[in-house]
């Protein structure tokens, strides 16, 4: 069966008036974080009600449940949360319509990235941020996929300007960011791909698409040579000078985030100095917060239902593995995506068919 037209919506489903939902409180460490039963939340003006059946976890979500560094209080909350609920990754399907939003109707199978709510059984988003799914793309492999592939996509695309033929590093290779970062930088053209990971994470990126993997703990990448036109750091724990020895004239450098040194500012001091450092080459400094957008989630959704970008989900939890998930990110060791089934249907596929994580 495939999707309804959005001409043509799908009688309104019973919607429960409870959920179950995980929550925090206040910030903090993952001891903060409980199941809870909440009332179900409605779609306000300009939003959706999505039945969650695929999440995930992302460093974003490790961030905002610490509330690190200090300035993200200033619009998450200053002494709690405004959210009651964290994470951002959402694919389900719509059950209720707010007034003002076209392109949307209920049965729909949608996906992107909200703002906060999705470790629960259903969730309000906003409209603007979320596309409809192909069908035959699991609620699982589309519920691991926008924070991590909006960051790598835009960081790659739009930011580094990856183009045919292109020599890309991309430093912290096994994580969720990194792991689709490897596959688009193969998917945009670019012909060397040098990822950078621990050994034990060397076959997943060569599989993925990498054609050299640098084994941080046994080598250097910067000493171990090689001339990049993007370079794509997930870590920031290089300096302007040690990566200049490996970009080519006219390379792109494009830093995601760097050393947590400073409490109330995190990574923008380093960021500020690598960009003050460029300056002073050929090369160009790229630093963002990546952002949904109809256009790059309705991209992102096609190279998955062709079966060209598939998620590295390493497992599947329920909403009691939120925890566990949130502190593999902690630990910086993780390795690709922990998907989160809140309601146990995630298998399900877009078009209403069974599906299966890749």
């Amino acid at each position: 069966m495939s999707i309804p037209p959005h001409t043509s919506p799908s009688p309104a489903p019973a919607i429960p008036e409870t959920m179950t939902a995980v929550t925090s409180r206040r910030y903090g460490d993952t001891d903060v974080l409980a199941i809870e039963t909440l009332p179900t939340p409605t779609a306000g003006p300009g939003m959706l009600l999505v039945q969650v059946l695929g999440s995930s976890a992302n460093a974003l979500d490790w961030r905002l449940l610490s509330g690190t560094p200090l300035f993200v209080r200033l619009v998450m909350g200053l002494r709690k949360p405004k959210r009651l609920t964290p994470g951002a990754d959402v694919a389900g399907r719509v059950v209720a319509v707010g007034d003002g939003v076209t392109g949307f109707a209920i049965g729909d199978a949608v996906f992107g990235e909200a703002n906060g709510g999705a470790f629960a059984e259903y969730a309000t988003v906003t409209a603007k941020h979320f596309v409809t799914l192909p069908p035959g793309i699991d609620f699982v492999a589309a519920g691991a996929t926008p924070v991590a592939a909006l960051t790598a996509l835009q960081g790659l695309r739009t930011k580094g300007a990856v183009q045919p033929g292109d020599r890309v590093l991309i430093n912290g290779a096994a994580g969720g960011v990194g792991t689709f970062a490897v596959q688009l930088a193969r998917i945009l053209g670019a012909t060397e791909i040098t990822a950078v990971c621990s050994g034990r994470n060397a076959e997943q990126s060569l599989a993925l698409g990498a054609t050299r993997v640098v084994d941080y703990e046994t080598e250097d990448y910067i000493t171990v040579g090689g001339q990049y036109d993007v370079v794509f750091d997930l870590m920031g724990n290089r300096t302007a000078d040690d990566m200049r020895t490996i970009l080519a004239p006219g390379a792109r450098f494009v830093g995601v985030s760097g050393p947590m040194s400073n409490r109330w500012v995190g990574p923008v001091f380093h960021l500020m100095r690598m960009a003050r450092a460029f300056k002073k080459s050929d090369v160009t400094f790229h630093q963002f917060t990546a952002a949904p957008t109809p256009d790059d989630l309705s991209y992102l959704a096609e190279l998955l239902a062709s079966g060209e970008l598939v998620p590295a989900i390493e497992r599947v939890v329920g909403l009691d593995g939120v925890v566990d998930a949130i502190d593999q990110i902690a630990s910086s060791h993780g390795r690709g995506k922990v998907a989160i089934v809140p309601g146990g249907g995630g298998s399900e596929a877009a078009d209403g068919a069974p599906g299966g994580a890749s």
